[in-house]
Formats: structure tokens, sequence, C-alpha cells
């Protein structure tokens, strides 16, 4: 449903596909892409690297000083199971410390560890065998929440986010800053419910082209906008300038 609830008509697929090309441009694609972590060859070494990341991101810490401290561990040799799992808590809050990790670095590196504590003895260090023994989508979800202390629902969505098509269990649903940020651009229809978004988001990107980039980046892309600027009502600031119906009526000059 393709439909620009301020004009009360529908966006031509032309006009979706390039609002969509516009969006990941400008907000950057998914986050696995920007720290180059190959998440399609479904490679146990790759989508751990991925689940270090997603944590990090779904922490209470700015999105720059999360890179940072996947950066350094990586800079470390950190990014295997049995490695990360042996390290001291205290060498680890240091690395998250240098890296700007300054605030719930305890709790932080805590996590890390004991998720991928719980990782190595249950799992033999490999997340791929943690989808294969869950049943379905949900219990996926509840197997990673519970790995360790427990890992927060935000980085658990954030990492299945990006594992959607590479994993068959990794369905999350849509995240409601997604949403708004696509009734924003006029994608989807101003009323539409969060399930139908999520199928009208899927045709619009499947109709048409955009070489080298996937569904996950136009999700990143649109839960960034959303978070970022929708939901706190940034539009002065927002990246997307005219592309936003509410900040304009006009149909070409969006495009």
């Amino acid at each position: 449903m393709l439909k620009n609830p301020v004009l009360d008509q529908r966006l031509s697929e032309a006009e979706a596909s390039a609002v969509c090309s516009v969006l990941v441009t400008r907000l950057g694609g998914s986050y696995s892409r920007l720290l180059t972590i190959k998440l399609a060859g479904m490679e146990s070494d790759e989508t751990f690297k991925w689940f270090v990341a997603a944590v990090l991101l779904g922490s209470p810490v700015r999105a720059g000083s999360a890179l940072a401290a996947y950066r350094a561990l990586q800079s470390r040799d950190l990014l295997e199971p049995r490695r990360l799992a042996a390290v001291e808590d205290s060498v680890l809050i240091d690395i998250l410390l240098a890296a700007g990790v300054t605030g719930y670095t305890r709790r932080i590196a805590a996590t890390l560890r004991l998720a991928v504590e719980s990782l190595v003895t249950e799992y033999d260090a490999d997340l791929n065998r943690l989808h294969f023994f869950a049943e379905d989508g949900n219990d996926l979800v509840r197997r990673l929440c519970r790995l360790g202390r427990k890992v927060p629902r935000r980085a658990v969505n954030l990492f299945l986010r990006e594992m959607r098509g590479v994993w068959d269990k990794a369905h999350p649903g849509l995240s409601g800053a997604a949403v708004e940020a696509a009734r924003c651009l006029g994608i989807v229809d101003g009323s539409v419910s969060e399930g139908d978004a999520a199928e009208d988001l899927h045709a619009t990107w499947d109709r048409t082209s955009h070489p080298g980039r996937t569904y996950a980046d136009f999700e990143v892309a649109l839960v960034r906008l959303g978070e970022n600027y929708c939901e706190m009502r940034r539009c002065i600031l927002c990246p997307m300038g005219k592309l936003c119906i509410s900040r304009t009526t006009d149909l070409k000059e969006r495009l």
C-alpha cells in the first residue's frame, strides 16, 4: 500500500524506489555491512562477530562508542567465542572504557562475557547451533535472551534484524520507529498496522533494483531515521529533507 496519506494517492513504484535509495544513501545501510561482517555465507565466526557488535550496539551507549568498542575487540583478536569468554572482566572493562564506553561499562562487559561463556558451554561456541535447536522464531528469541545472565531484548532484536534472510527462523517484528519513518516518507499508509507495514515494505523493496544493497540495509536505515528524527520530531535536522511528507505536500518537490 504505497499511499501518501497527505495527498491521498499512491506513490508510483519509481517514486518509492527513489525514496528507498535516497534513504539508504543518506542514513547508511546495515551495521554488519559497515563493520564488513559477511553474514550471507552463514559462517559461524562471522555470525559471532555480528552478535558481539549487536550486544554492544544494543546497550545504552552512543553508537559511535559501541562501534569503537567492537573494533577494539577486533584489534585484540578477541572476536572468537572461547577467547572472549576467557577474558577477565577487568580487562574487558578497560577495553570498553578506552573505546569511549563510559556509561554502564561494568554491566555491558558482564553481559557480553557471560553471554559468550554461555554460548561456549551450551552450544559449543556456535550461534548456528543455537539457531538449529530453536523450535521457531519465538524460541530463537528466548534462547538468545537467555544467554548469560540476560541479553537485552533490544540487542537481540537488532541482531535478528540483520540475520533476517540468513537464518530462516529470524523474523523479528518491525520496529515501531521504522514504521513511523516509513509513514513520514509516505512509503506506507499513515494508518497501516505494523504487520501490514512490514509486508508493504518488503514488497516495495523487492519490486525494485538496489544493486549491492539488501532489505536489511533498508530496514536499518528506517530504524535510524525513526529513532533519531521522526520520533523525536527533529524535522528541521532530518537528512531526508523534502522527502518527508510532514514537511511538504508537493509530491513533485519530493523527487
